[in-house]
């Protein structure tokens, strides 16, 4: 019989693995641009994912080619971007104007596992998104293409935002302790949709942009808020009246912290600087995919903890001990952002 605190533990072991990437995605971007026979790409990287590729090597990995024919390196060139990142800037002179654009980036089998590089193909008349893994590590376009097209791999990029958001599968496993029924439960989550939903939009299209040092500590704090939460709900004597009652009003704490957290996840496709054409199939498609992530969770998470609330010796105490475990992870989330902002 597994003893309350067994329940922190899975909790700290199910979260803690990814506390030092919180909220981060392996992720880098590309902006390249077709000028008649000219091409060139500006790849941008975070410095600690080029630990084992120096960048002066990125330029050398990437093989270009129109029709089939292989473009010829004309030149390359490093610059600091941004905070802590790294701009390879690369040109190559191809024997034609291309018809369909091919570009194998062999920089992804030597960065970290599980990076995404997300780019854009900006060709006379048009400019599409593509991405590009280990795994699948060629973009591809053709001249004139439709402006949805490939809009929907974002929708996989939303999805990986959030798993690979540590914090907030953190804040959605808080919530889920304290149980519910599944009705309560669909309103909760639809607040929190409803609400991400609404600020995700509003950051990408740039009407309102809060600092990342402001929003990242707020989405720690609303997960200790969460726990702490179930932590006053769960204190002795238990009272089933206060825990009904903290489950009937939760859809107002996650409608609130909803709008701080869209905010976070603006910050992925903000970094791409996508132009406004692209906007609305992009926002679209990343947005069903932080849903579809979501729901995943949801899906995995609620029957397991209903499970686990009814083993003997588990409800309240190792609800209190999993909301205490959680508790902690968001304080650490938030003294370490507060600290680096």
């Amino acid at each position: 019989m597994p003893r309350p605190r067994s329940l922190a533990l899975l909790a700290l072991c199910a979260l803690v693995p990814g506390a030092a990437r919180a909220h981060a995605l392996r992720l880098s971007t590309g902006d390249v641009t077709v000028d008649g026979k000219k091409v060139q790409a500006v790849l941008q990287f975070a410095r600690a994912e080029l630990d084992v590729l120096r960048p002066e090597e990125v330029a050398a990995t990437v093989q270009v080619l129109v029709d089939g024919a292989p473009c010829a390196l004309a030149g390359s060139s490093v610059a600091p971007a941004q905070e802590d990142g790294v701009a390879v800037t690369a040109r190559w002179e191809c024997p034609r104007a291309p018809g369909r654009l091919r570009m194998a980036l062999g920089f992804l089998d030597r960065l970290p596992e599980g990076h995404l590089h997300v780019a854009l193909l900006r060709l006379p008349g048009a400019t599409v998104q593509r991405t590009a893994r280990a795994s699948a590590p060629v973009l591809e376009v053709e001249a004139q293409p439709d402006a949805w097209a490939g809009a929907s791999r974002f929708l996989r990029l939303g999805a990986e935002h959030i798993f690979q958001g540590t914090d907030h599968v953190a804040f959605l496993i808080g919530v889920l302790l304290l149980g519910g029924r599944f009705r309560q439960l669909l309103g909760i989550v639809t607040a929190f949709t409803v609400a991400h939903s609404v600020t995700l939009a509003l950051a990408t299209l740039g009407w309102v942009v809060p600092p990342p040092r402001v929003i990242e500590p707020l989405i720690a704090l609303s997960i200790v808020a969460v726990a702490m939460e179930n932590l006053l709900a769960l204190r002795t004597p238990l009272s089933g009246e206060r825990v009904r009652s903290a489950i009937a009003h939760r859809w107002r704490l996650t409608l609130g912290f909803g709008l701080v957290h869209g905010f976070g996840f603006a910050g992925a496709l903000r970094a791409l600087e996508l132009p406004r054409s692209l906007l609305a199939p992009s926002l679209l498609t990343f947005n069903l995919g932080v849903e579809v992530g979501q729901l995943v969770i949801v899906a995995l998470a609620w029957p397991l903890l209903r499970w686990l609330r009814g083993v003997r010796g588990m409800w309240p105490a190792g609800m209190r001990w999993a909301s205490l475990a959680v508790a902690g992870l968001g304080a650490y989330w938030l003294v370490g952002r507060v600290v680096s902002s």
